[in-house]
């Protein structure tokens, strides 16, 4: 077959031809120029960060970071349910007084400088990155065999926060062994409403080896998880230098990465109760939570604070950072009539957030509770909590387990604005 073409066509077809390889080179020649930077940058941070997680410097004269971070994303180690602190975050801290935190240990003092941005900070967010990842690649092995494990069991039966408290002890101290830290299947976790009554029901899997069958109290033993005190923390030797404060809460974030369902309730909650139906669309806001009830009955707290003593704490703060939009929750329903009559004093300048959710719950009517009510309002629980550690500001009592969870988890993602507490003392533990 003959083939005839014009010499229009010939020209049309070899200039279609020269645009092509210039159009190959070029891209050829981005891709490696983009390559380079990336290389570059990654050896310098060593770590591995999903596509849509930078990690800028600026070269201002606090050397302040600025994250620059989407929501929810997976990468190869974390899922991020929380939204770390970013350029945002930094700004308003800016706009607030500077202030030096003490969290006492016995003759200990942890220190938080609130207007240190810096990556020198031992709360910033290249350190927590390092931390998780670090925490990660201990925990998920390429190969399982031959590793030395410790199996967490025996679940103390109390509140939320304080089996947390106590399940992260007794994880610290599987890594202080150097073992890999697994839960008993079945376990005893109240909280747990799955098959495996673990922590695993509703946070992502704390590890991928899977459970020992045999306990020879040499490569594999056992930790309870009911009796946990850090008496005498050892840290893995590449985290020698941190303080405890800041050990504890990594370990407490490692934990309690949410799973996928569990993040997907929680956004669902904010859905249906926030308008916009989006918590990023709320910043910046601040989160008080108010906890009463069987905390002062069982004289865990001094004294049941009224919110105008929260609202008190933060009023000039916020008003100073132009934040207007308040979040509130508490096992207490009378806190909602309080804030009624708050608003009315200050001429409703503050807008309010909440989540309907079953109120008056306490460690009592938990345990007397069905599972599957249990595992609802568990969900509940969390929702509150992607609520409140999301927040730019937070307000509560660090005697409660919760506020102290909460707190160390706001610290992790690099939220360093002390914590406003009307006890007037910054807890690590009770």
């Amino acid at each position: 077959m003959k083939y005839f073409i014009r010499n229009r066509s010939l020209q049309s077809i070899i200039i279609k031809i020269i645009f092509g390889l210039i159009s190959f080179v070029l891209v050829f020649v981005f891709d490696f120029l983009l390559d380079s930077s990336f290389n570059e940058t990654n050896s310098k941070t060593h770590l591995a960060l999903s596509p849509n997680i930078q990690l800028n410097q600026r070269s201002s004269t606090n050397n302040q970071q600025s994250i620059k971070s989407s929501s929810y994303e997976y990468n190869s180690t974390h899922l991020w349910s929380m939204r770390l602190a970013d350029e945002n975050y930094f700004h308003l801290a800016h706009l607030l007084p500077c202030r030096i935190v003490e969290y006492p240990r016995g003759p200990i003092i942890d220190k938080i400088d609130s207007c240190d941005h810096s990556s020198a900070n031992e709360f910033s967010i290249q350190n927590t990155l390092q931390a998780q990842k670090w925490l990660y690649e201990h925990q998920h092995p390429m190969d399982c065999t031959n590793k030395r494990f410790a199996i967490i069991h025996n679940f103390a039966v109390s509140g939320f926060g304080s089996t947390m408290h106590q399940i992260a002890w007794a994880f610290g101290k599987a890594i202080a062994d150097n073992r890999i830290a697994v839960y008993q299947i079945p376990g005893n976790w109240l909280y747990g409403t799955c098959n495996s009554s673990t922590p695993d029901c509703v946070f992502l899997p704390i590890t991928n080896c899977s459970i020992p069958s045999k306990v020879d109290r040499n490569q594999t033993i056992k930790i309870n998880a009911n009796i946990g005190y850090w008496s005498k923390p050892i840290h893995p030797f590449i985290f020698q230098k941190r303080t405890f404060n800041w050990y504890r809460a990594q370990l407490f974030f490692y934990l309690m990465r949410y799973k996928p369902e569990t993040l997907a309730y929680a956004q669902n909650i904010i859905a249906q109760y926030f308008k916009p139906p989006s918590i990023d669309l709320h910043h910046p806001y601040i989160a008080v939570y108010v906890r009463r009830s069987d905390k002062v009955q069982n004289r865990e707290m001094s004294q049941a604070y009224t919110l105008k003593q929260y609202f008190d704490l933060f009023d000039a703060d916020v008003r100073r950072a132009n934040i207007s939009t308040v979040y509130i929750n508490s096992e207490d329903e009378q806190v909602f009539d309080e804030f009624a009559q708050i608003n009315k004093e200050k001429q409703d300048y503050y807008k309010l957030l909440k989540i309907t959710v079953q109120r008056n719950v306490v460690f009592g009517s938990l345990i007397g509770m069905m599972r599957e009510q249990r595992g609802k309002i568990i969900l509940e629980f969390l929702s509150d909590l992607f609520i409140e550690a999301n927040a730019d500001l937070h307000v509560g009592t660090l005697t409660s387990n919760w506020c102290r969870l909460v707190d160390g988890i706001r610290l992790v993602l690099g939220k360093t604005i002390p914590f406003y507490t009307p006890e007037n003392q910054f807890l690590m533990e009770k």
